[in-house]
């Protein structure tokens, strides 16, 4: 194997470990939002958003690779590269990418409807609540009580 070709060999196994990491991050955000624990979604969204920039740095890589050869910079520009240099190892982790990367939509479609329920319980239950003080009276717009003198002492004698 030339010593160009055990360099982009050796980018891709990087890059498949990235996608690894992005892919068990996205699982154990699944595992937050399940458990509702709010507390650590921002740490995963700033944690995602570092590997975007990773994942990106290694598809630019691997995009001048193909431009270099005179290829498209997508899967067909990476499949024929492929089928010229005809090396076992790199198809077989070019593979373990698509696959790889085919999860990592899947788990990012589910976090996105885990999300979206989520915001939709969270909105009714802020609806609910607004009607409930605007029929109750007890609290104003700017959610302060508005209770009265009268009303504290009804209250107060409860």
């Amino acid at each position: 194997m030339a010593s160009e070709d055990v360099q982009h060999l050796n980018a891709l196994q990087q890059e498949r470990a990235r996608v690894q990491e992005f892919l068990r991050l996205l699982e154990r955000e699944q595992s937050a939002l399940v458990a509702g624990d709010h507390d650590h979604l921002m740490a995963f969204t700033e944690q995602k958003a570092a590997q975007i920039l990773e994942l990106r740095r290694f598809s630019d890589s691997r995009s001048r690779l193909l431009a270099s050869h005179g290829l498209r910079a997508d899967r067909d520009g990476m499949t024929a590269w492929i089928e010229q240099h005809a090396d076992p190892a790199v198809r077989k982790i070019w593979d373990e990418i698509k696959a790889l990367a085919a999860q990592v939509r899947a788990a990012n479609e589910i976090n996105g409807a885990l999300v979206a329920a989520r915001l939709k319980h969270n909105q009714a239950s802020i609806t609910a609540l607004q009607m409930a003080a605007k029929s109750s009276g007890v609290y104003g717009p700017d959610g302060g009580t508005r209770l009265t003198s009268g009303h504290t002492r009804a209250l107060a004698s409860a």
